[in-house]
């Protein structure tokens, strides 16, 4: 019984074993046909589809941070676009795709030829190259439908959305916003610690560049955001399979200036309707700069350089119509005549002579003297009209030359020299958010004498490489009795020159009283930037207190924290008594009036809103203007009188006189601060003074 048991036993096991084997050979068969079908008779084709599919990590610009004024008004912020790019074309697809692309897109300026072109230049063959960004509106909406319907024909066309900059009030404050571009070669290496990217838009000027990135302790400050990337998987066409990652983008933070908008606004208004008026009477017109600054904290209410500067041509394709505007070496809208410009101050300089000539203890405010229109010294400049006696006050309200240049030899050179630079004058401010400030000239014995030593030097040495060669060339034809009379000849030329170089090196370097005549009126080699103007009348405004000028008031996360705040600075005590800038803040009330240069100006003013000014008339100092036709009008004022609160300072180019130009603006601008009901041009204009 047990033997059958275990006969049966076996034959079914040896059945079974059967089974498994039959079964394992089918499937190691199925396996084996599999494997030779994958890598044998199918080996192109998923060779293939493993070309075609690949990895890609595509970036996500960040938003860049918004700037606002200091009422929260926004300035400049960023706006959605469909962004075009092509990558990764093969060469046999690369001529049909780009015309269809052309042609779908409809832009006179994207030719085949310049899309061509754009792939050519491209740093980065293995990243997609920007066709054209289209703005997110019904056009741009319409241009991408098209796009779409014609997908298959456009192999590696891709079609993205990214953040494009945009300031909303176009030209208004453009030069002090300043504007975003494509990274250059010689930024990326001086960004090389912060990571960016070579297709990068970064600040090139202004408040753009100046807060565009940095990276204090750790913590990273500035519009600039933090990209963030997707990773996604694409076919040969450069087509998105699926996505894959997401690392969203860390918008950049905003900024919160110091300016006001309204007073913006009417500043440039007001400048642009000066300027217009100054082309009627002089071609060269066209220019002009102001400042408004608070006397008590040193933030700057608004600021403006003329012509226009509208960031948006640099960043939505517009700069290519307008390259012959931007690029006109006299109009120069590129440049920032507030902070970079420089300009003989003319007679608003007369208030620092004044406090110079009182701080000097040899002249009192009652002292006068007699102005008959003609010379003060030979060697000096006539009056501008005879004033008859004037004192301190009554000089100041009708800008008498005589009785500056009289103070001004009181006071000395040395102590105009120092008192302007207690004012800042001939100095950067050191203006927070301010880039590329001039310093301007403050002429000084010193200065001269280093300035004039290098061009008198340069002058001559010219002449005696001249006398050189001049001599060299008829020796080497001369014969040897001829030699000799020639190497007298030149022995006795070299002399004199010698001679005469002894002459104008003493005359021109020496500090001659023509010189402090010239420095006391605001002429001669006084330079300085509308900025500095208007820093040096608020310093005078509220006392003496010099403060640094500032643009900028907030730095806030896109979260609402602030992460870097400005405030009012310090810069100098200026050494002057009290009652001698009180002296000279009242000649200045004077100014605007009965009698004064300005008095036109203010009439419609409340009683409790007295405004301090000086005018200006300088001659431009630049080469080919006619000095007895070509006048920059300068103005500076603070106000009110009793109690100063805002200060301003403007040149209008060539507007020959300072009251019915730049103190135009000054007007409108302290109108708008005040609340009060502007007065037309042509009615004050009627009853004006001029210097």
């Amino acid at each position: 019984m047990a033997g059958r048991e275990k006969e049966a036993w076996r034959g079914k096991l040896k059945s079974r074993l059967t089974g498994f084997t039959v079964a394992l050979t089918f499937i190691f068969s199925v396996l084996a046909t599999r494997l030779f079908y994958l890598q044998v008779v199918s080996a192109e084709e998923f060779a293939k589809q493993s070309s075609e599919n690949s990895i890609r990590i595509i970036p996500i610009e960040a938003r860049r941070g918004d700037i606002f004024d200091r009422q929260g008004n926004l300035l400049a912020t960023s706006k959605p676009v469909f962004a075009i790019s092509l990558a990764n074309i093969p060469d046999k697809e690369l001529d049909a795709t780009v015309n269809k692309l052309a042609a779908l897109l409809g832009d006179p300026l994207l030719t085949p030829e310049s899309v061509r072109e754009k792939i050519k230049t491209n740093p980065r063959r293995y990243e997609p190259v920007i066709i054209k960004r289209i703005p997110a509106d019904a056009e741009g909406m319409a241009a991408i439908t098209r796009l779409e319907e014609h997908r298959l024909e456009l192999p590696g066309v891709n079609i993205t959305t990214e953040p494009l900059r945009f300031y909303p009030h176009g030209s208004l404050a453009g030069h002090i916003l300043g504007y975003v571009g494509q990274i250059t070669q010689k930024e990326l290496e001086e960004r090389k610690a912060d990571n960016y990217r070579l297709t990068a838009k970064i600040g090139k000027t202004g408040i753009e560049r100046y807060l565009e990135y940095d990276n204090q302790g750790g913590e990273e400050i500035g519009l600039r955001g933090k990209d963030g990337a997707q990773q996604v998987e694409v076919n040969a066409y450069n087509r998105k399979i699926r996505d894959l990652v997401t690392i969203p983008p860390r918008p950049g933070d905003n900024v919160i200036l110091t300016l006001d908008l309204g007073l913006q606004q009417t500043l440039e208004q007001a400048m642009d309707e000066v300027i217009q008026q100054a082309k009627k009477n002089n071609p060269k017109a066209g220019a002009g700069a102001a400042v408004v600054i608070d006397v008590k904290t040193g933030a700057i209410l608004a600021i403006a350089s003329k012509p226009n500067l509208n960031p948006n041509d640099f960043v939505d394709g517009s700069f290519e119509k307008k390259q012959n505007y931007y690029n006109d070496i006299h109009l120069m809208p590129g440049f920032n005549r507030a902070v970079q410009g420089t300009y003989p101050p003319g007679s608003t300089f007369k208030p620092i002579t004044a406090m110079a000539a009182l701080s000097s203890g040899n002249v009192l405010p009652e002292d006068s003297v007699l102005c008959s229109g003609g010379y003060w010294r030979p060697g000096g400049i006539t009056c501008w009209q005879s004033h008859g006696r004037v004192d301190l006050e009554r000089a100041m309200a009708t800008s008498c030359n005589t009785y500056f240049q009289w103070a001004g030899e009181q006071a000395g050179i040395k102590k105009i020299v120092e008192v302007a630079r207690q004012f800042g004058l001939g100095q950067p401010t050191g203006a927070l958010g301010i880039l590329g400030e001039a310093s301007g000239i403050l002429p000084s014995p010193d200065w001269k004498r280093e300035v004039a030593a290098a061009e008198v030097n340069r002058r001559y040495q010219s002449l005696r490489e001249g006398l050189e060669k001049k001599y060299n060339t008829l020796l080497s034809k001369a014969s040897p009795t001829e030699r000799e009379r020639l190497l007298r000849a030149k022995e006795q030329e070299l002399s004199y020159l010698e001679a005469q170089y002894r002459i104008d090196y003493n005359f021109e370097t020496g500090w001659h009283p023509f010189d402090t005549y010239n420095t006391s009126i605001g002429q001669g080699s006084n330079n300085y930037t509308m900025l500095q103007l208007a820093n040096y009348v608020a310093t005078l405004a509220n006392g003496g207190t010099r403060w640094r000028p500032y643009i900028v008031e907030k730095v806030i996360s896109a979260r609402g924290e602030i992460k870097q705040e400005f405030r009012p600075e310090v810069m100098e005590k200026v050494q002057i008594a009290p009652e001698i800038m009180a002296a000279v803040r009242k000649s200045m009330l004077a100014v605007t009036q009965p009698g004064g240069t300005a008095s036109f100006l203010f009439n419609n003013f409340p009683p409790y809103i007295r405004v301090a000014a000086k005018t200006g008339t300088a001659q431009t100092g630049r080469g080919g203007d006619d000095p007895d036709k070509d006048y920059h009008g300068l103005f500076i004022a603070f106000a009110p009188y009793d109690d100063p609160q805002i200060a301003f300072a403007g040149v209008i180019e060539y507007a020959r006189h300072g009251g019915d130009s730049a103190g135009l603006v000054a007007k409108a601008v302290l109108e708008k601060y005040f609340g009060l009901t502007p007065t037309g041009q042509r009615e004050l204009l009627d009853g004006r003074a001029v210097e």
